[in-house]
């Protein structure tokens, strides 16, 4: 006799749903680098608060309304850092319409040892999906700057009020120069990088270019010496890409 149709399809989206959550289980397992707890220890940091386990490569949005903080902070170079990614939902019931409001923060940044003019750095062609926030856009002291060095001012946007600083952060844009997000902002006594929820799992699989990038630009406007990559655990250097 037959199996019915219903069956069958209802046998299908089971079998489909068992194969995506195994799939989740494995991807989880083969990226337990890119959890919470792992990327704080990757950026020579400590976690603060928030679930270490929470994974970045795989962040998404929980149900229902919540908010949500991870912070991890530390000195794994010359400069104290500090990582936070903040996200959440409201949802607000009207009586002839429903209010969300989605938020997202997420930052790493260093603090600098002298104030400097604002400077911000971003791909020239980025993808349409890793655009990043621009903090600093419309200023009236910034303007675009050439940094001298082709390869880099034709791959990177810079904008500043100083051109010494555009010189300095230019050992940090070599480091940068192969990722598809980038995005390097300062002002004040404040060297930050903020990321978009689309950048996520593109910063999560190389954390550690990240923040040699930042710590080098800091140094460069310093006029400190250039930082040395961190070793791992094991004391071997960390590898170009993870």
């Amino acid at each position: 006799m037959p199996i019915p149709l219903v069956i069958v399809v209802v046998l299908a989206v089971v079998a489909m749903f068992i194969w995506q959550r195994l799939r989740m289980r494995q991807v989880v397992a083969q990226n337990q680098d890119k959890a919470f707890g792992s990327v704080a220890d990757r950026l020579g940091m400590r976690v603060e608060e928030g679930d270490p386990n929470t994974n970045l490569l795989l962040f998404v949005e929980k149900a229902g309304n919540y908010k949500r903080t991870l912070k991890a902070s530390g000195q794994p170079y010359a400069h104290a850092g500090s990582f936070a990614l903040m996200d959440g939902v409201e949802k607000s019931e009207y009586l002839v319409y429903r209010r969300i409001t989605h938020s997202f923060g997420c930052y790493l940044e260093l603090k600098l040892r002298q104030p400097i003019l604002p400077i911000e750095v971003v791909l020239r062609n980025p993808n349409p999906y890793l655009i990043p926030n621009q903090d600093l856009l419309g200023r009236p002291d910034f303007r675009e700057m050439q940094c001298g060095d082709p390869a880099i001012d034709a791959q990177f946007i810079i904008r500043s009020a100083d051109a010494r600083t555009v010189a300095a952060v230019v050992p940090a844009l070599q480091i940068l120069a192969p990722q598809l997000f980038v995005h390097l902002a300062g002002e004040g006594d404040q060297l930050w990088i903020n990321l978009t929820r689309m950048a996520l799992p593109y910063f999560a699989a190389a954390v550690e270019e990240y923040m040699l990038a930042i710590e080098t630009a800091a140094c460069g406007i310093e006029g400190l010496p250039l930082p040395a990559r961190l070793a791992t655990p094991t004391g071997q250097p960390q590898a170009l890409t993870p």
